[in-house]
């Protein structure tokens, strides 16, 4: 049975109990995944599955079930798991809008067709290429290579009806290069729905360099500079402050963002928004979790604070419309609140007028432990790894460095944001220049 027909039969069932509020949430997803080693294959996995979750709504309190079929066990198990949740006024599942759902086509036959070799030999050739590309490469770890192939698929008895089809592709490695005495080690990926112009060579080049690069790397002296975050540096401080866009944590007092909607609290050069209606996006989709329409959501404009997200029960909470940030991570999990696309748009000026007005600006390549900074008041002080660049030029590699602050005044300092834009996890955005930062020896 398809995933149509087997949410067709849910839908059925479900009326024939006389439940009135429900969804039917269902993903069907093919992923091939493989591994390089010594230039041969070291694992290779797939994974070829189908199932469903239902959501019921009883006076109140929100049950839920799921499985690989549609039958009386699946119903009654959703019906049980209301008896057991707390009841709620804000529990709801929402209607469609009259805008509907916009198109997108992400979805690549070439793609859906690889076989398991086509896998096997794209990550045996990010590993040749690594090695090739350097002959100080000492060893490569993790060159993998993966494609997906998924069909989701959601309905509601509020007449939600979405469905969609999406393709693709991704590459990783991690590398160790030694010159002497010296290791260094540097990692690179990339992500793309279609096939074509996806090129495994450039990402294992990609990653030698930056392990490369950092040969040689000297201690720099307790001093303040001006910081230029490269795209994955960048792209992590952002991910880092987007728990301050959600609406539950702006209702809940755990936002720093909450009482400054309308304030200018970034830099004139930010502006930042989610959108997962860009292709580029991972989580590329017509619609949300829930069936909500994807949107555009402007978050900061030129500085100033413009909106928050909220999927359907924090907007009911909030008395606001959702902004279509439900996320799922598999028919296993309900769904829940969280970004989806972040972007952060370039500066109209290229950066390197901007880098060739300083003497001295600190790269930072690598940040480790940002996971200890403070979530609610953005303090941090955390590892940093990078080149010192002269007139906008490398001057040498540097290690051992801390960097310190508060990453919401570092936003609020930014010079210049890069146009060498990427693509890393959940976020889109380039280099960030910042004006100046406090860096100390480790």
């Amino acid at each position: 049975m398809g995933l149509r027909e087997t949410i067709e039969r849910a839908a059925g069932l479900l009326r024939k109990e006389a439940i009135s509020d429900f969804e039917i949430f269902g993903i069907s997803s093919d992923i091939i995944r493989a591994e390089s080693k010594g230039q041969q294959l070291e694992s290779l996995t797939r994974s070829n599955e189908s199932g469903i979750s239902i959501r019921i709504l009883i006076e109140g309190a929100m049950g839920f079930s799921y499985g690989f079929e549609a039958n009386e066990n699946l119903i009654d198990a959703a019906v049980t798991s209301a008896r057991y949740q707390f009841k709620d006024n804000h529990n709801h599942f929402p209607e469609p809008r009259a805008a509907g759902y916009r198109n997108i086509e992400v979805f690549d036959p070439e793609v859906a067709s690889m076989s398991p070799d086509d896998c096997v030999g794209r990550a045996v050739q990010l590993e040749k290429a690594a090695r090739e590309s350097d002959q100080r490469v000492e060893k490569v770890r993790k060159a993998s290579f993966s494609r997906s192939s998924s069909t989701v698929h959601i309905v509601n008895s509020n007449g939600i009806q979405g469905f969609f089809s999406v393709t693709s592709v991704g590459t990783s490695l991690m590398v160790t290069v030694r010159q002497g005495a010296e290791v260094q080690s540097g990692h690179d990926f990339d992500f793309n729905h279609r096939l074509r112009g996806f090129d495994v060579d450039k990402v294992g080049r990609a990653a030698v360099a930056r392990a490369a690069a950092l040969l040689g790397a000297r201690q720099l002296k307790t001093t303040m500079l001006p910081v230029l975050f490269d795209p994955m540096a960048t792209a992590e401080m952002i991910e880092f402050i987007s728990d301050a866009f959600l609406g539950e944590n702006v209702i809940k007092g755990k936002s720093y963002l909450g009482d400054k909607f309308g304030l200018k609290r970034f830099s004139d050069c930010i502006t930042l928004y989610d959108n997962p209606l860009d292709e580029r996006a991972s989580d590329t989709c017509p619609f949300d979790g829930e069936g909500v329409p994807s949107q555009h959501s402007i978050l900061v404009e030129q500085g100033t604070v413009k909106g928050f997200l909220y999927d359907s029960y924090w907007a009911s909470v909030a008395g606001k419309d959702s902004t279509g940030n439900s996320v799922r991570s598999g028919y296993r999990s309900w769904p829940s609140l969280n970004i989806r696309h972040m972007c952060l748009d370039p500066s109209s000026e290229p950066m390197s007028q901007a880098l060739s007005n300083l003497p001295q600006v600190l790269k930072v390549t690598d940040i480790m432990g940002m996971h200890t900074a403070n979530p609610i008041t953005g303090e941090l002080s955390v590892g940093i790894t990078g080149i010192l660049l002269e007139q906008g030029s490398p001057a040498y590699p540097v290690r051992e460095a801390a960097l310190s602050g508060n990453i919401y005044d570092m936003f609020s300092r930014v010079i210049s944001v890069g146009d060498d834009v990427r693509k890393s996890g959940q976020v889109l955005c380039g280099s960030l220049l910042v004006d100046a930062v406090d860096i100390s020896s480790q």
